[in-house]
């Protein structure tokens, strides 16, 4: 992990997390950019960040730092991810990599024109969980794959929080993303329907049937009907089965649950308040990229470009009330699960 100087764009409650992720590992943030200056000096109190800027130019313009964490709302990654390579700076981009196909193609093609490494941000290809069950696949203990099942529910918070943004590319992503990693191939074919509740101009339930070019189908659950209050803690299942057993993670049982006023259930797993999880994983990863002590990417470039794709299909696939959508090949440079962009 040789990267001296790290900058994190965006100080929202991930940007936080990546903060403390870094320090966790030893890794100094350098500079910290947001726009809210109230905000700003605020959080990079709070984290030792000693150079906070407004904007990416500022940044830029003071020094190009060693790698960015890209943590700005979706809508906003192509414009800073796509300056940060232009100006030769490594970013790790968090999920989804962007908000449309247009602006991650955008992306994709920055990076493959100026060979710099970009890291799509899946968190949960770098959960210890997770892993275990891709490697158990990967191994062949359950046979050939045969079906990948997901289910995430969260409270109706996140519709009040981000009422603008489809649970597709908000939540969905993930479990689009796991389908890939343990199919093993890309989506060919989506079918998903959505449904709504009083006051939420964003659908609150997803429901999407996937089929992968290795025929193995897909199905992925996505709700924001849990109550306002309900305990913050991961309530997630994701299902593989194969031709000679079944096997699954679980994170429907917080590791810890205080039941008080108010009742908690703290993040042990992905992104904890003290840095480490699979977030502290992810970004010990991306540093790996740089210094080349991890020569093969977790999450390939082509992937995250791909799970845009089919949320985007899904949305699409919703709208027209059910409706098969099919997802062509990608061009050969950015498809399968080796396929990277980086220098």
């Amino acid at each position: 992990m040789s990267a001296r100087s790290v900058a994190v764009v965006g100080d929202g409650a991930f940007g936080v997390r990546h903060l403390a992720a870094y320090r966790s590992l030893g890794v100094p943030v350098r500079a910290l950019v947001e726009p809210d200056a109230t905000t700003r000096q605020r959080v990079a109190a709070a984290h030792r960040v000693p150079h906070t800027y407004a904007s990416v130019a500022e940044l830029l313009a003071a020094g190009r730092p060693d790698a960015a964490s890209v943590c700005v709302p979706g809508p906003a990654h192509r414009t800073v991810a796509v300056e940060l390579l232009d100006a030769g700076v490594p970013v790790l981009v968090e999920k989804p990599l962007a908000a449309t196909v247009t602006d991650a193609a955008a992306i994709v093609a920055a990076a493959e024109r100026t060979g710099v490494l970009c890291q799509p941000g899946h968190i949960l290809r770098h959960s210890a969980p997770h892993r275990a069950l891709y490697e158990a696949v990967r191994a062949g203990r359950l046979g050939e794959v045969l079906a990948v099942s997901s289910r995430r529910d969260r409270p109706r918070t996140l519709s009040r929080l981000f009422p603008r943004e489809h649970p597709a590319l908000l939540t969905a992503v993930h479990d689009i993303d796991l389908a890939l990693w343990y199919a093993g191939a890309p989506v060919v074919e989506v079918r998903a329907v959505t449904r709504t509740r009083p006051g939420p101009a964003s659908p609150v339930l997803v429901w999407a049937e996937l089929r992968h070019a290795n025929d193995v189908v897909s199905s992925i659950r996505n709700s924001y009907l849990l109550p306002e209050h309900a305990t913050n803690h991961t309530s997630d299942l994701v299902e593989v089965y194969g031709t000679d057993g079944v096997a699954h993670v679980d994170l429907g049982h917080p590791t810890l649950l205080v039941q008080g006023e108010p009742t908690e259930a703290p993040d042990w797993l992905l992104s904890p308040a003290d840095g480490g999880g699979a977030l502290a994983a992810e970004l010990r990863h991306f540093l790996g990229r740089l210094d080349g002590t991890e020569p093969v990417a977790v999450v390939p470039l082509a992937d995250g470009l791909h799970v845009v794709r089919v949320a985007e299909a899904v949305v699409d696939s919703a709208t027209a009330g059910g409706a098969v959508r099919r997802i062509p090949p990608s061009p050969p440079h950015v498809t399968g699960a080796s396929a990277d962009v980086s220098t």
